[in-house]
């Protein structure tokens, strides 16, 4: 049976549960840096299926014809993101902050996306693999995210 991850925003008003993560890792995109004033974001993947607000309402903000961000409307704190028009099948995800868990230790990135973006006063001493947008290799041919 999967973990599962509990998280939310800074004030607690909106709180989640994932399980079944599948991968994670650090994304460099401008969208994601100027939305979190931040040279990179730690993120997680979940099937749409294995994810769930246990408490609050989000709200949600169409950074891309593509993506949906939804954040906390008391704290302004980002929580998760997803397509705005999800497919039926399986492959619909919600992708959320690693620190926003709870236990944000629990999970480890496995690699770099959307390099090509990098902010070049910002580099990481890490081995993990980077890809300079964001087509990743299979989460299999990577290391695995649960942290030791």
């Amino acid at each position: 049976m999967p973990e599962t991850l509990r998280g939310g925003c800074y004030c607690r008003n909106v709180r989640f549960e994932a399980r079944d993560v599948f991968d994670a890792g650090y994304c460099h995109c401008t969208i994601c840096q100027r939305f979190s004033g931040a040279p990179a974001v730690a993120w997680a993947n979940t099937p749409a299926r294995d994810f769930r607000i246990t408490e609050g309402t989000p709200k949600g903000y169409a950074s891309s014809d593509h993506w949906v961000r939804y954040f906390c409307p008391s704290c302004g704190c980002p929580v998760f993101g997803r397509h705005p028009s999800p497919p039926d099948d399986d492959s619909d995800l919600v992708c959320f902050s690693i620190l926003s868990l709870d236990e944000p230790r629990a999970v480890r990135p496995t690699a770099h996306i959307w390099c090509a973006s990098r902010v070049p006063y910002f580099d990481t001493n890490d081995q993990l693999p980077r890809f300079p947008d964001g087509e990743l290799t299979d989460p299999g041919t990577r290391g695995p995210w649960r942290a030791a």
